[in-house]
C-alpha cells in the first residue's frame, strides 16, 4: 500500500472542462501554490521575451506548415531583413522554457500544475498525484461560449482546436498519448460532478494519504 504524502498535483484538461477552476479551488482548500496561466510570463521572462510574444505559442505544437517552412525557407542575401533568432520564438523553444520553468517551480513543493505536460515530466515521481477532467462537448462549449461571449457555433470550433492542440503537443514534447488512462491517477467527468465536489474529492485523496504516511513513520519509529 503507497504511503508517500501527495506533495504535487497535475491537472490535465480537456478544454472547458475546468481544470484552472479545479486547481485554484484546490490551491484555495490546501493552501498550495498555484501554477497555471502565469506560466506564460515566468517563460517570457527566462527567453527575455514580453508575455504578447510567448502567449501565442503556449500549448501550441507548430502546424505542419511551420515545420516545413522551419527547415525550407532560407532568405537569400539583399532580399529581405529577417529578424534574428532571439527576436522570435520557436514553438520548441517555446516548449523547452515551459518544461524548465515548471521543473524549477516544483524543486519548492507544494505545487499544483495545470497543464502543459506536468503530468509526463512528473510520472516517475511517487509524490504526484496526476487529475485528468473531462466533460461531454456540450457543456464545454457552452462554458466557453459563457466565459469568453462568443455564439455556441464559434466556441465548438475552439474547444475542438485547443484539444487537437493539447493532443499533439504532448505527443511531439513528450511522446505519450494524451488520452492514455495510464497517465493519470485520477479522471474525473466535469460533466456529471462539479467542481466544488471534484475539488472535495482531491482534498480528501490528499489528506488520506497523508495521514497514511504519518501512521506509517509512527509506525516504523515504534518498531525500531
Amino acid at each position: 500500500m503507497e504511503t508517500t504524502s501527495i506533495r504535487l498535483i497535475t491537472v490535465s484538461r480537456e478544454f472547458g472542462a475546468g481544470g484552472s477552476d479545479l486547481a485554484h479551488e484546490l490551491g484555495a482548500r490546501l493552501k498550495w501554490p498555484v501554477l497555471d496561466h502565469d506560466i506564460v510570463h515566468k517563460v517570457a521572462e527566462r527567453l527575455r521575451l514580453d508575455d504578447g510574444s510567448v502567449e501565442p505559442f503556449d500549448e501550441h505544437p507548430p502546424s505542419l506548415l511551420a515545420r516545413i517552412a522551419t527547415v525550407l525557407i532560407v532568405p537569400l542575401p539583399g532580399m529581405y531583413s529577417f529578424p534574428t533568432a532571439t527576436e522570435v520564438p520557436t514553438h520548441d523553444a517555446i516548449a523547452d522554457a515551459t518544461r524548465r520553468v515548471i521543473e524549477d517551480a516544483a524543486k519548492s513543493l507544494p505545487l499544483i500544475v495545470v497543464g502543459h505536460g506536468a503530468q509526463c515530466i512528473f510520472e516517475d515521481r511517487i509524490d504526484v498525484l496526476s487529475v485528468r477532467l473531462v466533460a461531454p462537448l456540450q457543456p464545454r462549449v457552452s462554458r466557453v461560449a459563457a466565459r469568453q461571449k462568443i455564439s455556441k457555433p464559434m466556441a465548438t470550433e475552439l474547444v475542438r482546436r485547443a484539444d487537437q492542440d493539447r493532443e499533439a503537443y504532448i505527443q511531439r514534447y513528450f511522446h505519450r498519448a494524451w488520452r492514455s488512462e495510464l497517465l493519470y491517477d485520477l479522471q474525473i467527468n466535469t460533466g456529471t460532478i462539479g467542481i466544488s465536489e471534484a475539488a472535495t474529492i482531491v482534498t480528501r485523496l490528499v489528506e488520506r494519504r497523508s495521514s497514511s504516511a504519518e501512521e506509517a513513520v509512527l509506525q516504523g519509529a515504534e518498531s525500531e
